[in-house]
């Protein structure tokens, strides 16, 4: 199991930096820059654009910018003037935003907490567990429900819903809960106060957890059918096990597999930040301040999104492929 584990995360290190150089490289072959994307810096004369982009290293060869920011660079110490060594991202430094002029940097925008506030990936990683929780709670009895009641009106009831939540988008699934539940019935409030730490969740959670839901809830059900229909199934019922025991032991253990492989890729991007489920409800997440990057030409900011993502999706990819032993126990390692 070490040694396993051990050759998944080397592995991601030539994943990270073979997407952060493709990301590296796309922001950088995009037409535009970070001086000249918003109204007030196209007034930017060219001595200080040229200023700008000699601080931030814009007017040397894209291998060079890309390993300084990548791996490391010598800085010069603003007190000593010495030059000192510094890591960057894949020693997680992400470096200077070039939105604030480099007056803060990516982990801070990300990071840190802003005026006594939860920082950025809080509350994004938080909405995100809470939808990927809400999502796995629900579906998965759900669909294992609609398998055992094959062809009742429960079976009907629940492919219905599942289907529908699985149709419609989260941003069409979040002003339908903001119209009934908030405007309509005043449940809660269209601008929420996140001093609160139930309420305002409430309502995102569902909305971001609703498409996971129905897609979780009809993956169960088609594996608990397919199971269901094994032989050794039938060998079990027929030596008269209790249907709870057939249940518990044979078909939920081998129809959750299909199951768990898709919780990897639903969590890394749940918990990276939605964008639309961010802006309908106000949620100051990361969702929004990536997308608000990529207008704006943040290279760092565009490429830390990438990298942060990508880690993410290795760790629960890694973390669902360590529970399929526990799951099965015939799967190996070697």
């Amino acid at each position: 199991m070490s040694a396993y584990i051990i050759r998944r995360i080397l592995w991601q290190i030539p994943v990270l930096l073979i997407v952060g150089m493709m990301t590296f490289g796309i922001a950088k072959m995009t037409p535009g820059g970070p001086f000249d994307t918003e109204p007030d810096r196209r007034q930017l004369s060219p001595a200080v654009e040229k200023i700008l982009r000699q601080k931030f290293g814009m007017d040397l060869p894209f291998w060079r910018q890309f390993t300084r920011y990548m791996f490391f660079d010598w800085v010069e110490n603003p007190k000593t003037g010495e030059p000192e060594f510094q890591w960057g991202a894949i020693g997680g430094n992400f470096g200077p935003t070039y939105a604030s002029r480099g007056n803060r940097t990516v982990q801070q925008e990300l990071f840190e907490e802003r005026s006594g506030k939860p920082s950025r990936f809080y509350y994004s990683a938080r909405l995100g567990i809470q939808a990927l929780i809400f999502a796995v709670v629900l579906g998965i009895p759900m669909g294992v429900l609609a398998a055992l009641r094959q062809n009742t009106i429960i079976d009907y009831l629940i492919l219905f819903l599942s289907t529908f939540f699985v149709s419609l988008s989260t941003l069409i699934v979040g002003f339908l809960l903001v119209i009934v539940f908030a405007v309509n019935l005043k449940w809660f409030t269209v601008i929420p106060d996140w001093k609160d730490p139930i309420r305002p969740w409430i309502l995102p959670t569902i909305a971001l957890g609703s498409t996971s839901l129905g897609f979780i809830t009809r993956l169960t059900r088609s594996s608990v059918l397919e199971v269901k229909r094994q032989d050794y199934i039938r060998t079990a019922q027929a030596k008269g096990l209790a249907d709870q025991i057939v249940v518990w032991r044979h078909i939920l253990k081998n129809a959750l597999l299909p199951v768990v492989t898709v919780l990897g890729p639903l969590a890394a991007g749940l918990i990276t930040g939605t964008l639309y489920t961010e802006i309908i409800f106000q949620v100051p997440g990361m969702g929004n301040l990536l997308v608000e990057a990529i207008a704006k030409r943040d290279y760092s900011m565009i490429t830390s999104g990438a990298l942060i993502f990508v880690f993410f999706l290795g760790v629960a990819n890694l973390l669902v492929d360590m529970a399929y032993g526990a799951i099965d126990p015939r799967i190996s390692y070697k």
